[in-house]
């Protein structure tokens, strides 16, 4: 069964169509998740797939914190929204979206010096990531620094579609190191 997903994932996704050759037949897509066919010493794995398989985890790891840091944001802010006092928990808000910020600029740092060459889309993936959440940190701090209340409307489904980002960015990962590893 899992061997016939990794079939699958191969069929979809490690190869598309030439364009070259004016046909639609399929040409080798390698470039995309590895860096080089050729094994490595030691290694009956490709380059790629060994530096998935090396790195994928610390990726995890740091998609996973900044997915939680991203879900604790939005508790946080249940919490001074819902009551109207915002005490501690707008202060818990403004110092957690701090440590967003730096968790998404690391995984994108990471990302782009590991993985560009054996996983381009999480590379890619990362830095729409930072990019995304320091936004959101500029549009939280005008909602309170300048009373820009309009804002919410963006701040919210932002918020959303960043934490969407980082479940993508995490089943991607899982998804390309079984295919490479297979």
């Amino acid at each position: 069964m899992q061997e016939a997903r990794r079939q699958a994932f191969r069929e979809r996704y490690g190869r598309r169509p030439s364009v070259f050759n004016g046909t639609a037949t399929p040409a080798p897509l390698e470039s995309e998740f590895m860096t080089e066919s050729v094994p490595t010493a030691g290694s009956s794995k490709p380059d790629g797939a060994t530096a998935l398989a090396r790195s994928g985890p610390k990726f995890a790891a740091l998609t996973g914190l900044t997915s939680l840091a991203i879900l604790l944001q939005g508790v946080f802010a249940g919490e001074f929204i819902d009551h109207g006092a915002h005490g501690g928990w707008l202060n818990a808000h403004d110092v957690n979206g701090y440590v967003v910020v730096v968790l998404a600029v690391a995984t994108a740092v990471y990302a782009v010096v590991v993985l560009r060459s054996a996983a381009r889309p999480l590379a890619v993936g990362s830095v729409v990531l930072a990019v995304l959440v320091i936004a959101q940190d500029a549009i939280g701090h005008a909602i309170t620094d300048n009373g820009s209340d309009g804002l919410i409307a963006v701040h919210v489904p932002l918020a959303l579609l960043v934490f969407g980002l980082t479940i993508w960015l995490s089943v991607s990962a899982r998804v390309m190191r079984r295919a490479a590893s297979g």
